[in-house]
């Protein structure tokens, strides 16, 4: 026999653990749902753009007409970022002294430090790829700005080298 003093309700929630259970399981999805949304978000954004990490091809063609491109007349300035950061901007030209049309260039840019080795080596494009491209004889401007040059390294001008090359593919 049952005692007077529990009703139909009590019985209930001590057979039916389910609202506690259900509000902790809303719980750890909502939980789950912004770790995720954390990762994708802000983890997917920190790498580096497609531009900066995509090469282009310098195979055994490229290698052969890449002397065919002088690199020279080249500066160094120092701007501020709107995050007033120091930014190092490495500015010069690039002849095509070849018979060739070039659509597109990266060079490798290092910076060296006191005791000649790499403080920072990064491969960037020297001009935007562009159908009509760097056509024989032409010289074209560049700038390449870095944020990021290490405090080791020497204040001397970087060492920059031709190590991508992009032509118009022939149509036959």
């Amino acid at each position: 026999m049952e005692p007077p003093f529990l009703n139909d309700s009590t019985k209930l929630q001590q057979e039916n653990p389910g609202p506690a259970r259900r509000l902790f399981l809303i719980s750890f999805v909502v939980i789950l749902a912004a770790i995720s949304a954390y990762f994708l978000l802000f983890k997917s954004a920190s790498r580096p753009p497609a531009s900066k990490t995509s090469q282009l091809s310098f195979g055994p063609q490229e290698r052969a007409y890449a002397p065919n491109l002088r690199l020279g007349n080249f500066a160094m300035k120092q701007a501020e970022n709107f995050l007033n950061q120091e930014v190092k901007i490495v500015e010069g030209d690039v002849l095509n002294a070849g018979n060739r049309t070039v659509l597109a260039v990266d060079a490798t840019i290092e910076f060296r430090d006191s005791m000649d080795q790499i403080a920072l080596k990064e491969t960037r494009p020297l001009f935007p790829p562009s159908e009509e491209g760097l056509k024989p004889g032409q010289v074209v401007h560049f700038e390449v700005s870095f944020d990021h040059v290490p405090n080791t390294w020497n204040y001397q001008m970087p060492k920059v080298t031709v190590s991508g090359l992009k032509f118009p593919e022939d149509k036959k």
